[in-house]
């Protein structure tokens, strides 16, 4: 697409979610995970703003210019320095990187100080007047990092780094929904490796895949078109796990998990009327005899009982077990 020839970075000053307001002002928003929300506004409707239909990210030049958003800093105070109850994240920022980084890739735009810049930067670089905008000029978990340039600075050799690394792969083709063999199981195996997938790493790009692809490039900053492409490939390669979940056993009942239910259910049943019940008529019978082998050949029938309701319940403790690392990891969370 021709006619965009600059990225612009801005925070919303508003909480760590977007707002309905913020999307009609900006292309893309991250969010305080990392999470990418698309605008209410076209890309390409900031390649002509004389019609009114455009997102307005910035005063006096939108034309051409692509407006992202880091959501936060909501009642930040520049002087003394506080970042408020919404600060950016580190989280944050990697993936608004490796978002401008895509685009640039997408649309021919290189990283310079002229074409990828803050709000803070575009008066005393462009000769742009603006309304006090000190955005950004502070990243508020790298406090050694202060002003507009500085930040800015710091942000495109993060964007420029991850252009040199997002060459693409040698021998990765683009897979799409649908694909089948040999590198739909790499696929796979890199997005188990990162938590992303759990399914079968049998080669089908089934819907699970599918899923979990969407995952991976919504945390990372890609476009989430479900199309593992040179860059998703090379984000696969660089990428860390999946942080675990701080979540407990007594959450996911609280959020109504059936496996939990079922398996507390299953779990009261045995243990009250079954496994514990059938404790004392072991100990009777072995009371009951001088020697064991006696024991077991009389009295199979209530062994191989004993024997069921123990595997049950051992059974019923991995499938909890099984959910809650589900939970913890982000696979399956519906269970």
């Amino acid at each position: 697409m021709t006619g965009l020839n600059r990225i612009i970075l801005h925070w919303t000053a508003g909480g760590g979610r977007a707002s309905a307001v913020d999307r009609q002002h900006y292309h893309r928003l991250v969010e305080h995970d990392g999470r990418i929300v698309p605008g209410t506004e076209a890309l390409a409707d900031n390649i002509v703003t004389s019609d009114g239909d455009y997102a307005a990210h910035t005063r006096n030049l939108n034309t051409g210019s692509i407006g992202v958003a880091l959501c936060g800093m909501r009642d930040a105070i520049e002087v003394p320095f506080s970042a408020g109850p919404s600060p950016l994240t580190e989280v944050q920022v990697d993936a608004a990187c490796a978002l401008v980084a895509e685009l640039c890739r997408a649309h021919g735009i290189p990283v310079t100080r002229e074409t990828v810049l803050t709000h803070a930067e575009v008066q005393p670089t462009l000769g742009v007047r603006q309304l006090g905008k000190w955005d950004i000029t502070r990243l508020p978990y790298k406090p050694d990092v202060v002003g507009a340039y500085p930040v800015g600075d710091y942000l495109r050799a993060k964007i420029k780094a991850l252009l040199g690394e997002a060459a693409p792969a040698s021998n990765r083709p683009v897979l799409r929904f649908g694909d089948r063999g040999a590198d739909v199981r790499v696929l796979q195996e890199d997005l188990a490796g990162l938590r992303y997938f759990a399914g079968r790493r049998d080669g089908r790009f089934d819907t699970l895949t599918r899923a979990a692809l969407l995952a991976f490039q919504a945390d990372n900053g890609l476009a989430t078109d479900a199309v593992a492409g040179a860059l998703t490939w090379a984000a696969l390669a660089r990428a860390q796990p999946r942080p675990l979940r701080d979540i407990a056993p007594a959450d996911l009942r609280a959020e109504g998990s059936s496996t939990m239910k079922g398996g507390d259910a299953a779990e009261v049943a045995l243990t009250g009327g079954g496994l514990l019940a059938a404790v004392p008529v072991l100990r009777d019978l072995l009371a009951e005899t001088q020697g064991l082998l006696p024991t077991l050949q009389e009295n199979w029938p209530v062994l191989l009982a004993l024997g069921a309701l123990g595997l049950g319940y051992i059974l019923i403790r991995q499938m909890k077990a099984a959910r809650l690392e589900d939970a913890r990891t982000g696979a399956h969370l519906g269970r």
